[in-house]
């Protein structure tokens, strides 16, 4: 399933979700992860709410959102578009993010997680 990090640098999650302008995507499975690229979700011509509706737009088909913190206006829009927020709280690697994830995708994910492969198209069954 595609995941989509607020990160500058490609490595860190370090930005709010209301701060990003671009997220790194990821294809993450129990067993391989992939970078699939950079996703710009920003113009200068937007303003205030129309930049969070630009940022869940660009990556709505990503069931999983993971940033350092995200507003309740723009947690709003996650949620409308069917996918999970995973707060960090702090900057925190990618990959820590990604090896944690697969972890529990090897296991039993919890119901959200199952819904959220769905979502992609995985089996949640088989894993």
């Amino acid at each position: 399933m595609k995941v989509a990090f607020a990160s500058t640098d490609g490595i860190t999650i370090n930005k709010r979700f209301g701060e990003t302008n671009e997220f790194k995507i990821w294809e993450i499975g129990p067993d391989q992860a992939s970078y699939h690229g950079d996703r710009s979700a920003i113009t200068s011509t937007l303003v205030n709410d129309e930049r969070n509706s630009a940022r869940a737009g660009a990556i709505a088909d990503c069931p999983i959102v993971c940033s350092m913190d995200i507003g309740t206006r723009a947690l709003a829009r996650i949620v409308a578009q069917n996918a999970f927020h995973l707060k960090t709280g702090t900057e925190m690697p990618i990959t820590e993010i990604i090896g944690k994830l697969q972890g529990v995708l090897r296991g039993n994910p919890p119901p959200w997680m199952k819904k959220a492969m769905e979502r992609a198209g995985a089996d949640a069954t088989a894993i």
